[in-house]
């Protein structure tokens, strides 16, 4: 048979299938970040839930992935086509059975059991890749052995490569937009676990059956003799693009964090904010890979694209969050609704927050990155016999850019530089990404341009708390403190002698305190008989665990905080007058302030403790649904001394009837017209007001008061005035309504 005719056989042999497979693997994106935001929060049960928990989490994911893209690459020039898509839907079957077990995995035995060997981030990040490892490396697979399976020469690769990327990045997209908004709010984390297995258990079956129609024939070794003619002479460029893609990897994966950090206070977010986020991410991401493979053809220098592009994404990006803060701060307005969506007034202000500011800032970078990966792909892929080895290593190498990224950028940089600091650096990256094209800048004067916008960009850049400010809408004229960590941003601005904390970009509390801060912390501890011992989660304002103390009898107040940068920014405020009241905190040797999880440090503890109070946030917080579930209530209840109080406040969402599907005894207060107090115990609790107003008549008691600014006499008056529930042990508990793996209360957009 002439060769002509054997290359026409091969290249029809499967190729009316490719359609299908393209299919198949846009499903395996949707399940990919499907698994991600029920993963990530089942681990985050284990590792914690602040921001560096997250970050772990997020670099195991990536660093899987770029383990399987290693070994599928290794591997995929070695098998046939048809033998590369049979791989590809055993690794379905692969991430199906896992996905069945995650729960165990994940919950009852991380979590659940073995809670207390994440001692260390170190120690949480190798625990987390591991038990990631699995899935993720079989995940990474799926690329390097697609592309080799859908091509059949190198002429045409990286556009095909391109669309294959591209549909399962959209699948990503519409996974993380759907799951994030319907999916899980609707099943819960584990049930969605329990769908994503079953559609991969589908995609491996039906490409098993759609190996068949692939071709048992490996690649034409004439095809392979002309291409690795020239190759041994490239091989320093093809090094030289590992290592432009691992720098661009590092980049991309800094600048998400950063946008996402910009967004996440910009929007206030809730539980649904980050699906929302990462979809236009993907799905910019998609659009931008497939309008790459369409164009690849007519680039003749796509290493200078390439370089360009980096370029203008760091310059659009400083320009563009630089914008938004100026916006915000033209137009406090947009940020009065603490985040909160309510779906019976979806007015343009909303939209606008929730469609045009992340589309402004992510949109036109993310088809930038996008466009780039067929553009690499056109560069490197001059081998048919190496066409998976040279995806899956190109692959491996962002992927481990974006590993270094998250790590280094969500954890270090961000902690010394700001998050105004690390823009400059990106931007200074993308300088040096302008300059590798060594241009004559006065023959290219587009390209000059660009260089002097960005150094010009870079110099006049605002400081950290000017950017802050200006994306918190806060006056320009007025004072403002900001100190941002990798945990967290939280700041103080103050008018007219009265301030007002902001932790993660929502008013938290006001200063002085607020008199129903001083009610949360001063009523409770003054009703127990002896409160000896207590631990509140979360530092706030200051306000209700500073006035947890008021009792004389208590001895120690263990306050657990998981923003770190509160304790600093409230300690540089107590030096003005309206927060003074801070002082007598931070003086008081009773007090013990901790930066951490405080689920987990309860969890940790081996301490019993006469009062536990989590002054929480709002229960549609991202979350919070950790500190309003079921099964945290019953940590509680095993960490209570005998007649202890457990004491939260009631914002409805299910808070009442999960706590009394564990306490047998709960206490409904209502005081100060809008402030509703749930105590539970394992014992009756006596709501007396007549003894509650003899301590507040002691001196010891009236004077702690005044010192935390708090108005003992309004204090009184609100006792008197209380309205008091008691709940009776019940014989038929009521059915929890938050768990830790159903948090109703934080996505109660599905009720």
């Amino acid at each position: 048979m002439s060769t002509a005719k054997t290359t026409r056989i091969y290249s029809l042999n499967g190729f009316g299938e490719t359609p299908f497979l393209f299919a198949l693997y846009f499903v395996s994106g949707f399940n990919a970040l499907l698994y991600q935001v029920a993963w990530q929060r089942m681990l985050g049960l284990f590792s914690g839930s602040d921001v560096r928990s997250v970050t772990i989490i997020v670099a195991s994911y990536l660093l899987g992935l770029g383990l399987g893209n290693l070994l599928g690459g290794s591997l995929s020039d070695r098998l046939t086509n048809q033998k590369c898509v049979m791989v590809y839907g055993f690794c379905n079957l692969g991430i199906a059975a896992f996905a069945l077990a995650s729960r165990f995995l994940f919950y009852d035995l991380l979590f659940l059991r073995l809670q207390y060997l994440a001692q260390s981030l170190p120690v949480t990040l190798g625990i987390v890749f591991l038990s990631l490892l699995v899935p993720t490396v079989l995940m990474g697979i799926s690329l390097p052995m697609l592309s080799k399976a859908v091509n059949r020469s190198t002429e045409g690769a990286a556009s095909l490569i391109g669309w294959l990327y591209g549909f399962n990045t959209l699948g990503s997209g519409l996974g993380t937009l759907v799951s994030g908004w319907y999916i899980v709010g609707t099943l819960g984390y584990d049930k969605t676990v329990y769908l994503g297995a079953s559609f991969s258990f589908t995609v491996g079956v039906s490409a098993l059956i759609l190996a068949a129609r692939f071709s048992q024939s490996k690649f034409l070794q004439h095809q392979l003799e002309v291409a690795t003619a020239p190759l041994e002479n490239k091989t320093q460029s093809l090094q030289s693009w590992y290592l432009l893609v691992f720098i661009s990897g590092f980049t991309a994966i800094s600048w998400e964090i950063i946008w996402f950090r910009v967004l996440d206070i910009a929007l206030q977010s809730n539980a649904y904010t980050y699906g929302h986020l990462l979809a236009f991410v993907l799905i910019s991401s998609a659009i931008g890979s497939m309008i790459g493979a369409k164009a690849v053809a007519y680039i003749r220098q796509p290493k200078k694209v390439f370089l360009i592009i980096q370029g203008i994404i760091s310059l659009y990006s400083a320009i563009a969050i630089w914008g938004i803060g100026l916006y915000w701060q033209a137009h406090p307005s947009l940020r009065s609704d603490a985040g909160f969506i309510n779906l019976n007034n979806l007015g343009g202000e909303v939209l606008f927050k929730y469609l045009v500011i992340p589309g402004v800032i992510t949109i036109v970078p993310s088809l930038l990155m996008g466009f780039y990966f067929p553009l690499v792909q056109q560069a490197v892929q001059q081998n048919y016999g190496e066409i998976g080895k040279r995806v899956g290593f190109i692959y491996l190498a962002s992927i481990l850019g974006n590993t270094l990224g998250s790590l280094l950028t969500g954890l270090v940089l961000i902690d010394i530089l700001g998050t105004a600091g690390s823009i400059r650096l990106l931007v200074i990256i993308g300088v040096c990404f302008l300059l590798l094209i060594r241009p004559n800048l006065l023959k290219n004067l587009s390209i000059a341009a660009l260089i002097m916008l960005a150094v010009v960009t870079t110099a006049i850049f605002p400081s950290n708390n000017r950017l802050w400010a200006a994306l918190h809408a806060v006056d320009p004229q007025a004072y403002f403190q900001v100190v941002e960590d990798s945990t967290s941003v939280a700041a103080i601005a103050e008018t007219n002698g009265t301030g007002k904390l902001l932790a993660s970009g929502q008013v938290q509390a006001n200063f002085p305190y607020l008199h129903i801060h001083g009610l949360l912390g001063s009523i409770p501890a003054l009703l127990h008989p002896n409160p000896k011992k207590i631990m509140i989660i979360g530092l706030g304002s200051g306000g209700t665990p500073h006035t947890v103390g008021v009792n004389p009898l208590t001895k120690k107040i263990k306050i657990i905080e998981l923003l770190g940068a509160e304790l600093p920014v409230l300690k540089q405020y107590a030096k003005r007058p309206a927060g003074k009241a801070l002082n007598y905190l931070f003086q008081d040797p009773r007090y013990e302030i901790i930066v951490g999880d405080g689920r987990r440090e309860l969890t940790m503890s081996q301490e019993k403790f006469d009062i536990i109070e989590a002054d929480a946030i709002q229960p549609w917080r991202s979350r919070a649904g950790m500190l309003y579930s079921q099964e945290f209530f019953q940590e509680v209840q095993a960490h209570l001394q005998p007649v202890g109080f457990f004491v939260q406040w009631d914002v409805g969402a299910g808070a009442q009837q999960t706590m009394q599907s564990v306490f047998p005894y709960v206490v409904k207060v209502g005081m100060a017209k809008n402030l509703w107090i749930l105590i539970g115990s394992n014992e009756p609790i006596a709501f007396d007001k007549e003894l509650l107003l003899q301590r507040l008549e002691q001196p010891q008691v009236v004077s702690f008061l005044k010192q935390a600014q708090i108005d003992p006499v309004k204090v009184r008056q609100d006792v008197r005035q209380a309205y008091v529930r008691q709940f009776a042990p019940q014989a038929t508990k009521p059915q929890p309504y938050n768990t830790d793996l159903f948090p109703r209360g934080e996505y109660y957009l599905n009720r």
